[in-house]
């Protein structure tokens, strides 16, 4: 009795090992695809909003964010982070299941304090999450090519991703993940840069 279980157990072992495997593979695939279409809209971005201004939060009378449309998806910004010499383009639609593709706002906008935009944590997107400093400088440009500098401020975390912890009224941007060992959730609160 016992030397016909072992068999199974065995099996259903080896059945598990072997469906673990395919995932974690089709997960790195689907980051690697989601990061090369992620760096050809942003080379077209680049291409687009050649010229940037100063933006200043506070001064346009309608807080809605332009809109640029490429490849099917709508985008609202372009993120950018000088130290890790990453760039992202700004989904404006959430839907976490693209978030492989490009990160995406959540909330708000950067022209009355309060956006939110969330990511992946992959080493595509925002896996320095947890690793950022305060002071690092954060660009956010819109789709007008409107440039907003922030600096890091500090890194929150939280069990829940809650709308009430997300938005901050300290903070004028938030980057958020979740991550993926602690699956906590990690919010970069970041403070816009005047003069």
């Amino acid at each position: 009795m016992k030397k016909g279980k072992f068999p199974i157990v065995l099996i259903l072992g080896i059945c598990l090992v072997v469906i673990s495997f395919f995932l974690i593979v089709g997960i790195q695939i689907c980051t690697h695809i989601g990061a090369n279409e992620s760096q050809k809209v942003v080379t077209r971005m680049n291409e687009l909003l050649s010229e940037r201004i100063k933006g200043v939060p506070g001064t346009y009378p309608n807080p809605n964010m332009p809109i640029l449309e490429i490849n099917d998806t709508d985008y609202v910004a372009l993120i950018e982070i000088p130290l890790l010499n990453l760039s992202l383009p700004v989904a404006d639609a959430w839907n976490s299941q693209k978030l492989y593709r490009s990160p995406a706002r959540f909330y708000g906008s950067i022209y009355d304090h309060s956006l939110v935009i969330g990511g992946a944590d992959n080493s595509y997107q925002f896996s320095f999450c947890d690793k950022i400093e305060g002071g690092t400088v954060i660009t956010i440009t819109d789709m007008t090519g409107s440039q907003f500098s922030y600096t890091v401020g500090r890194v929150d975390r939280s069990k829940s991703a809650e709308s009430n912890w997300l938005i901050s009224s300290d903070y004028d941007l938030t980057l958020f993940c979740r991550d993926t060992y602690s699956m906590e959730y990690i919010a970069v609160r970041c403070s816009f840069v005047y003069g």
